[in-house]
């Protein structure tokens, strides 16, 4: 009873053990899916810095994003339009990166500049352009106005690419909020804040979803894991279900013990030896009479000598009547049946 109780226990150990080996086994493979994730191309980098490694790049070997600071300037001010690139030399080529770019109604200030940093086999461009708008356009009908830049265009060719064989990737501006400066005016006379806006947004665009573990290897590997406790929950409920014992089969009983039948001239033997019954004369004479009807044929001599004591004018005593049944014995084979089969015949 003790072990039936202990194998569950057993099964259960044994599936949390599974179970820890199978978390840290996932985590540690799945742990690399970090190191996939590229840095944002859109943040502020050091032109003198060391250009970040182009981990997780794209099968084309390029990405690109595009800035705009500050995202909510007032009417007339300057805003900086920004295209980071970051580039594998092994299937990129770096001076084959063009950038085109229309920031219509917008006009674009002095000389656009280019960064390049080379870090590995890796290589970072920034295109930086520098845009005012002071026309009509560009004035906020309200307080504020939203523009959204058409998508620039960022080419490039592949290393010994042939002349004219080159691709093309989008690049997408977020929205720009032009704020009024008469509305700028007017919050502060009533805050005494200079240089505020009204309100700010972040209105950057969420990046693209990662996965810290691959969805198309954590799904079988779930799968996997509950298979395996379908099959322990199955194991456990085996081992609990208690076996069926086969019972032995019954001995036969034993055949009673044949009931012996005296035959009548044994009994009339038997009567003839009993001396304690009461009315033992009367029950002796007509045992004698039947001990010699059955000897009349065969055995004449003890047939008159049974039928004298039978008719004799004196009681026929005990002793007289068991020496004849003596004799009886001694001289005849009685045949004794069994479940009171025979006849009483003298052989």
């Amino acid at each position: 009873m003790r072990r039936r109780h202990l194998l569950p226990a057993l099964g259960l150990v044994a599936i949390a053990l599974v179970t820890a080996v199978g978390v840290v086994l996932v985590s540690s493979l799945g742990g690399e899916g970090d190191a996939k994730v590229s840095p944002s191309l859109s943040e502020d980098i050091d032109p003198g810095a060391s250009a970040p490694r182009g981990v997780g790049l794209p099968r084309e070997g390029i990405e690109a994003s595009g800035t705009l600071t500050p995202r909510i300037p007032l009417f007339g001010d300057t805003v900086v339009a920004q295209v980071d690139v970051l580039l594998d030399r092994r299937r990129v080529d770096p001076a084959s990166v063009r950038v085109g770019t229309a920031f219509l109604p917008w006009e674009i200030v002095g000389q656009s500049t280019r960064v390049r940093r080379d870090s590995g086999t890796n290589t970072y461009v920034r295109t930086s352009f520098v845009l005012r708008c002071t026309g009509s356009p560009c004035a906020p009908a309200n307080q504020s106005s939203e523009l959204d830049f058409d998508a620039a265009r960022v080419s490039y060719a592949a290393p010994g690419a042939a002349p004219g064989v080159r691709a093309a990737i989008p690049v997408h501006w977020p929205p720009l909020l032009v704020y009024s400066r008469f509305a700028a005016a007017n919050l502060v006379g009533e805050t005494g804040l200079a240089g505020q806006n009204p309100w700010h947004a972040d209105l950057t665009s969420f990046p693209a979803a990662t996965y810290r573990i691959a969805p198309g290897f954590l799904l079988p590997a779930l799968v996997a894991l509950a298979a395996l406790f379908a099959a322990a929950g199955v194991a456990l409920a085996y081992i609990a279900i208690p076996r069926r014992r086969r019972e032995p089969e019954p001995e036969p009983e034993p055949e009673p013990e044949p009931v012996i039948v005296l035959t009548p001239l044994e009994q009339a033997l038997e009567l003839l030896e009993d001396a304690g019954r009461a009315d033992g004369t009367e029950d002796r004479r007509r045992a004698l009479e039947l001990v010699a009807e059955v000897l009349d044929l065969e055995h004449p001599e003890l047939a008159r000598a049974a039928r004298t004591l039978a008719w004799s004018e004196e009681d026929p005593v005990i002793e007289q009547t068991s020496g004849l049944a003596t004799r009886v014995r001694a001289s005849i084979d009685l045949d004794v049946s069994v479940n009171g089969s025979g006849n009483g015949r003298a052989h």
